[in-house]
């Protein structure tokens, strides 16, 4: 019953749209219910054809099928002298079907749109058709339009192939298809970048695996939008109509899927395989139970968004997370429109909703990665921190020492006892608290290798005892930017570099408290 309710409120809608066409763009078109005659053309495979035959059917435009078959079809065009003075010439008239198809006008032959034929004969034509009419073949009153259709070459058996029959200015066939196509470019850039960031955002180790989903999520539904819009953008063969249903229903699936395990890696906390095994498995029988891939696409999105619904409210119920119920409002709106809005949800307003629910993902998952970036960040200086409190307790308990070669000897330097260390050529000068100094043979690096981890390079010159440190000192000038030395126990400044400055004062806050 749901089925045939869809399938009259699509006629209605198409009618609709028809009737809009007709008044304001100049289509003459007849409607879906209107009684047409179908003949089997493997009875008469030439024209001229007899449609009183006892074998030809009544059937309403919306209900012939050429999938499999090889048929003659017969309507009558009525049309209006206002309709002919609207319409400018040169004309064509458009058939949108999954067909090939061959047009006769008043008994003029308009052209071919491949080859119509049995099925070893047949050559696809494309999916949306135009043939060049004559202004003078059409008629005001009473226009009898002869169609031969075959549709050998379907992987897939749709419940209507036809869509749409119509008389206007000669355009291209994708004049008339998705007029609003161009906003959707403009969508599909978005996502495309969006797809690219967190693609490149999932090579940092913090959230990887969020990132990732996020750049599939943004990925898939950029390859269902460009499958939706690509039969406004290029023509195509009529076989390749089903392939484009199939990645615009796959698309769908894996966009939904993504964003299941998502939701349940951020809020389903220990219960996330469960929920993604659950809505999984759903998603995947309501797809294979439903007919029409309208249907299937929007259940394949439906499903997981409906499940991620589920268990984001039951988490924002029992931990009042805030975030959790956000998302849980973002997502019960989305369902409430896809609800409303099922019969025309896959036109433009789909993917508006899509990029509006991955802009608030987006937004949501940059607060989170902040708040854990900073929660790393204060990681670090708690790790450098101890890793220092550690070497100078070593330091304290069993003081290193440096060995020092000059003028035939060896002195023993207590590493403790150092204030800082200057490069000075190939050599490196050790300055002691007494005031005393030795000189390295050796350059700064390699001294640095020798000694404690209570030292850090504060500039390419210069390695400091942080132990020695007094404090450090920042200045900003107008012309040389942010400038920064130590004062060390014993009055002298060291100069810090620039870009060590933040490093710098990590290491002085840790060696501080």
């Amino acid at each position: 019953m749901l089925a045939t309710l869809k399938l009259k409120t699509a006629s209605v809608l198409f009618t609709l749209l028809t009737l809009f066409s007709a008044s304001g763009f100049g289509v003459i078109s007849p409607l879906r219910q209107q009684t047409v005659t179908v003949c089997d053309a493997t009875i008469q495979p030439d024209w001229p054809v007899n449609f009183s035959l006892a074998s030809c059917q009544h059937l309403a435009l919306a209900e012939v099928d050429p999938q499999g078959k090889t048929l003659w079809l017969k309507l009558n065009l009525a049309v209006t002298r206002q309709q002919l003075v609207q319409l400018k010439p040169p004309l064509a008239l458009y058939l949108n079907a999954k067909a090939s198809s061959s047009a006769y006008l008043n008994g003029h032959h308009l052209g071919n749109n491949g080859l119509p034929g049995n099925q070893q004969d047949e050559i696809a034509g494309d999916m949306d058709a135009r043939f060049y009419v004559p202004a003078e073949v059409l008629q005001p009153g009473g226009n009898q339009l002869i169609i031969k259709m075959s549709a050998w070459q379907s992987l897939l058996t749709l419940p209507h192939p036809l869509h749409f029959i119509g008389i206007s200015h000669y355009e291209s066939p994708q004049h008339y298809l998705q007029r609003y196509s161009s906003w959707m470019l403009v969508i599909l850039g978005i996502v495309l970048i969006a797809s690219l960031y967190f693609a490149i955002r999932s090579l940092q180790p913090i959230q990887r695996s969020r990132h990732m989903l996020l750049a599939f999520m943004s990925l898939f539904a950029a390859l269902q939008l460009f499958s939706e819009i690509s039969r406004a953008l290029f023509s195509y063969s009529y076989p390749l109509h089903d392939l484009r249903l199939l990645a615009i229903s796959i698309s769908s699936f894996t966009f939904g899927l993504c964003l299941l395990i998502f939701m349940a890696q951020r809020f389903a906390k220990r219960h996330a395989l469960h929920w993604i095994y659950t809505g999984a498995t759903a998603t995947l029988l309501t797809i294979m139970l439903i007919p029409g891939f309208d249907s299937k696409t929007t259940a394949a999105t439906f499903c997981p968004v409906l499940i991620s619904a589920l268990f984001t409210c039951q988490n924002g119920y029992l931990s009042r997370d805030r975030n959790a119920i956000a998302a849980a409002i973002a997502l019960s709106i989305f369902l409430l429109i896809m609800v409303f809005s099922a019969d025309y949800f896959h036109e433009n307003l789909y993917f508006v909703l899509i990029t509006l629910l991955l802009g608030y993902l987006f937004v949501q998952q940059t607060l989170d990665y902040n708040i854990q970036l900073d929660q790393h960040q204060q990681d670090k200086e708690r790790i450098a921190k101890l890793t220092l409190r550690l070497a100078q307790d070593i330091q304290h308990d069993k003081p290193a020492t440096l060995k020092i070669n000059s003028a035939g000897k060896v002195d023993i330097v207590n590493t403790a006892n150092i204030t800082f260390c200057q490069a000075s050529g190939d050599y490196s000068e050790i300055n002691l608290t007494d005031g005393n100094q030795y000189l390295y043979s050796g350059p700064l690096k390699s001294l640095e290798a020798e000694l404690p981890n209570t030292f850090l390079r504060v500039h390419r010159s210069y390695l400091v005892n942080l132990e020695q440190v007094k404090r450090l000192t920042t200045s900003t000038g107008k012309n040389t930017g942010s400038m920064a030395s130590l004062l060390l126990n014993t009055g002298l400044q060291i100069p810090v570099s620039r870009r060590l400055i933040p490093s710098v004062r990590n290491a002085i806050t840790a060696e501080t408290s």
